[in-house]
């Protein structure tokens, strides 16, 4: 995996994490981000369904940061 797209989905879970909280009453299942922009939001539902320049990054790879 890209290490960009790995660090940009850290950061928005992070950003999730400090300020809306509220937003993480239910675990997301990760982050899913545009590969070129580098834009995303977290993902709750357990089948995301990703436009063809998404990645979805499962929140297994951002828990270290925790």
């Amino acid at each position: 995996m890209d290490s960009a797209l790995l660090q940009a989905a850290r950061q928005i879970y992070q950003y999730h994490l400090q300020y809306r909280p509220e937003v993480l009453e239910q675990p997301p299942r990760g982050v899913v981000i545009h590969r070129r922009t580098l834009r995303g939001d977290l993902i709750f539902s357990e089948f995301p369904i990703l436009l063809p320049q998404e990645t979805f990054i499962p929140l297994q790879q951002l828990e270290p940061l925790r």
